[in-house]
Order: structure tokens, then C-alpha cells, then sequence
């Protein structure tokens, strides 16, 4: 009769621990800190066409929706190393153009913003086209449903540090995946990448298109670290900024490259 007492009152003194436990949650609330509107770049030019574009906004804080605001009344301007300087006239709210510069090889393109007080430069190289050999397409079954993924073929030049970075389109919905490539293990090779992105479904009929981007170190690092805070997963840290070559603590990047495009349709 003691023992049945006993393990009773045991019984009942950890039903009330538990039930303690269960009492003591404690709701924490995250106090995300603005760290001020900063100024967004978003700025490239190209040996395609005559036409550059410069974007200007302004980041929001991370508990605010995505809509960033225009940056308007700014002057905007891109030299060339040959001592050409093109200045970018306002066509929309935040949206810079020139219709008179074309990109070439081997030049170096700096780009100036001067707005709110403040100047902002960007310093890019456009580095010689690698030439984009052929495009595969590959069936890949992955957990037991099969996918088709577009392939890239191209001979990387050896001796020469080389960058490079693909989009990828299906319909004319553009891929969130970033493909950026350096041939630190590829010089001088034959190189094939798979452009995978199991969201965008590749099926008969639909129209694939493909950019193949040669550009330099710097923006190369800038997609990379991009790509490494897309991919973090369950990282506890909190994601950094991806490195800008743009001066003054502002965001995005300033890119020459080399384009080359390729359009079919999946058969």
C-alpha cells in the first residue's frame, strides 16, 4: 500500500513539472534594426546595341514589402578609357540611358552617380568573348521524377583568368537561380555546366533562352556571394551584402561584359 502511495505522489510531482515547463514558454520577439536606406546601383554595359542602362533606388528595411523607390534627378555619366564620356539622360523614374555607347573588349568603363550630395564610382573591365560553343538539352531523373536541363559548351581560353556568368529563361520567365562559373579548375579545358532550375519546367514546345556573360573578377564575386547567401539553408548567421565594386557604401554593381544569346524550343 506504501509502495502504490509512493508512486502516486511521484506520478503527480512530474505531472506538475511538466505541466510548469509547458507554463514557462517565453515569447521573443525580434527587434530587426534599419541600418538607413542606402542607395542601390544596378548598372552594366555591353557589346550589344548602343543602348546602356543605369537604375537607381533606394533599399528599404528588411520588415518593409519589396518595393523599392526610385531614385530620381541624379547625374548620371560613364567614361571609357579612350577619354569618351557619355552622359546617361533620365528616361523613367530611377531609369538612366545613353543611346551612343557601344561596349568593347578590353576597355574599362567607369561609371559616376552624383545624387543627394553624395558621388558614387564603379570601375569595370569588359573582358574578350569566350565563344559559346553548343547547347545540350539532358533528361535527369531526380527522386524519381524526370527533368530536362539546358547544358552549355564552351572552350575556356587557357593561360587567361576568366569569369562567367549564364541566365536562363523558359517562356520568357526568367530563372532566380544564379549560374556563375570561374575556371580556377577548368583552364584551357572543354567546359559543360547544367542550367538547373526545377521550377522553371522544361516540356516540348516551350521556348528556352540563354545569356552567356564573360565578365570580370569583381562582378564574378559580387554574383558569387549572392549565390552563397541564396544557398545558406538554415545558416544561423545573418546574411551579408554580396561584395559591390561600387564606392561610398552603395549597393549592386557597375558590370562590362560581353553577351552572346541563344533561343530554341524545346522539342
Amino acid at each position: 500500500m506504501k509502495s502504490k502511495i509512493y508512486h502516486q505522489q511521484i506520478f503527480c510531482t512530474l505531472l506538475v513539472f511538466a505541466m510548469l515547463l509547458l507554463s514557462c514558454k517565453k515569447v521573443i520577439n525580434i527587434d530587426f534594426k534599419d541600418a538607413g536606406s542606402l542607395l542601390v546601383i544596378e548598372g552594366s554595359v555591353t557589346n550589344q546595341g548602343n543602348t546602356q542602362t543605369v537604375k537607381l533606388s533606394k533599399s528599404v528595411a528588411v520588415t518593409d514589402p519589396n518595393n523599392f523607390p526610385a531614385v530620381s534627378g541624379a547625374t548620371v555619366t560613364i567614361a571609357s578609357s579612350d577619354g569618351k564620356t557619355y552622359k546617361l539622360l533620365e528616361q523613367t523614374a530611377g531609369t538612366y540611358i545613353t543611346n551612343t555607347l557601344k561596349g568593347q573588349p578590353t576597355k574599362t568603363y567607369q561609371l559616376t552617380v552624383v545624387t543627394g550630395n553624395k558621388t558614387y564610382t564603379a570601375i569595370s573591365t569588359m573582358p574578350n568573348p569566350v565563344k559559346l560553343d553548343s547547347i545540350g538539352l539532358n533528361l535527369v531523373s531526380v527522386l524519381n521524377k524526370d527533368y530536362i536541363y539546358p547544358e552549355v559548351y564552351y572552350q575556356d581560353p587557357a593561360g587567361i583568368a576568366n569569369y562567367y556568368h549564364f541566365t536562363l529563361a523558359v517562356n520568357n520567365v526568367k530563372s532566380n537561380n544564379i549560374f556563375v562559373y570561374n575556371d580556377d579548375l577548368t583552364d584551357g579545358r572543354k567546359v559543360s555546366h547544367q542550367l538547373r532550375d526545377n521550377d522553371l519546367e522544361l516540356v516540348s514546345g516551350k521556348l528556352i533562352s540563354i545569356e552567356m556573360q564573360c565578365i570580370d573578377k569583381n562582378i564574378y564575386n559580387y554574383w558569387n556571394g549572392l549565390d552563397q547567401n541564396q544557398n545558406r539553408g538554415g545558416a544561423s548567421t545573418t546574411p551579408a551584402n554580396p561584395p559591390s565594386n561600387i564606392s561610398n557604401g552603395a549597393l549592386g554593381n557597375f558590370s562590362a561584359y560581353t553577351v552572346q544569346q541563344s533561343f530554341f524550343v524545346v522539342p
